[in-house]
């Protein structure tokens, strides 16, 4: 009982105060369904996710729901809800929701058809904001907001020469590491200017060859709160979605 106190104290209050306790996180996505997506079908992608001072130790779980059809012929524009679990595994308590609808591909210079995802209150199903993509034109750029609708943060990969090109040097040379930036609601291009990030690491030839198990390093911003952390994930849930799943 007197271990359990300080664990208690580090929960947040609210819906989402399971992620107060994480100043970072490691998301692993899981080898689940490698036959499936030899054969051209992407499986229901699944999370296990720990923090990035230990790695192995799983905290959290994410599992995508979604049809067969939409795997098969939507591939990644296909629709999901994603269930977000304590625990290491499946069958833990529900601590946040994502929902994505169908959109035609992230490109330049759009009006409209912007992709999304929504985080929901497991409980409620009320919204507890969103991720959107903005309009761009050289690299791509996505808005956090709050459930009132106002810009939290914004997220992009870090750029150089005025914004026209992915900076290639941000995370230094030939080390694998293709990241995307959390800058203020103002923006930002530099890795300077972040105040969090979400980094895809280098998962070795043969995971990266033949599966679509990816790993992330997640930062979240200093002053986040624990509902600000679930719109970050559910960020990377789209991000790996448009950018890293094999189409």
């Amino acid at each position: 009982l007197a271990m359990a106190v300080p664990q208690q104290a580090t929960m947040g209050s609210g819906p989402f105060g399971h992620f107060a306790q994480y100043p970072n996180l490691f998301v692993k996505q899981t080898k689940r369904g490698c036959v499936q997506e030899l054969m051209g079908c992407e499986a229901k992608t699944e999370f296990k996710i720990a923090t990035m001072d230990a790695k192995e130790q799983d905290h959290m779980y994410i599992l995508e729901d979604t049809s067969f059809f939409n795997r098969l012929f939507l591939g990644g524009i296909r629709p999901w809800e994603m269930n977000v679990s304590s625990g290491g595994a499946a069958g833990g308590p529900q601590i946040a929701k994502f929902v994505r609808p169908c959109r035609f591909g992230a490109g330049p210079a759009k009006c409209c058809c912007y992709q999304e995802v929504e985080v929901q209150d497991p409980t409620s199903g009320q919204s507890a904001g969103t991720v959107v993509e903005q309009c761009w034109y050289c690299v791509p750029m996505f808005d956090i907001k709050r459930p009132d609708g106002t810009v939290e943060y914004r997220l992009s990969m870090p750029t150089c020469m005025g914004g026209v090109c992915v900076d290639i040097c941000a995370e230094g040379l030939c080390n694998c590491r293709i990241p995307f930036y959390v800058f203020p609601p103002t923006g930002g291009s530099s890795k300077e200017e972040k105040v969090g990030f979400m980094t895809k690491i280098w998962g070795g030839l043969g995971t990266e060859m033949f599966t679509d198990a990816d790993k992330f390093e997640v930062e979240f911003p200093k002053d986040a709160a624990p509902d600000a952390k679930a719109r970050i994930l559910g960020s990377l849930m789209l991000v790996n979605q448009l950018f890293f799943e094999k189409q």
